[in-house]
């Protein structure tokens, strides 16, 4: 009977927590962690965690629907968004190339667009912010 409720109230606690996972916040946050994912495994020579990374990245959830909820109002414009979505799909583009080259025993050209997908991030930063 309790492993009946702590069953259900695991799974209350899973339902409730991931209800709010696909916020820009979250996925942002998320995003972080694989990357740094990625970069242990290139430090500690274990592909699985980069593989892992990289494809967390290229498959996280869909932004454009609420980006502009994190953006300043003068940022608010066509174009903004247009850029913020090519930056998404260059990102996506990056990380699926690192689990590709990983995959074919191919760590240099992998950490090549490691460094060409922490450009792209920086870079959708900078301009989300404003540097």
């Amino acid at each position: 009977m309790i492993k009946k409720y702590v069953t259900i109230l695991s799974l209350g606690i899973f339902i409730s927590t991931s209800a709010f996972a696909d916020s820009i916040p979250d996925i942002m946050r998320q995003m972080e962690a694989d990357t740094v994912k990625i970069l242990k495994g290139f430090l500690r020579d274990k592909n699985q965690l980069v593989i892992e990374g990289a494809r967390d990245i290229k498959n996280h959830p869909d932004i454009s629907k609420d980006i502009f909820k994190y953006v300043k109002k003068e940022r608010r414009t066509p174009a903004f968004k247009k850029f913020v979505l090519e930056f998404d799909k260059l990102v996506r583009k990056e990380a699926g190339l690192i689990e590709e080259y990983i995959k074919e025993g191919n760590k240099g050209k992998a950490s090549e667009h490691f460094a060409k997908l922490l450009d792209r991030c920086n870079g959708c930063h900078a301009v989300f912010r404003g540097w």
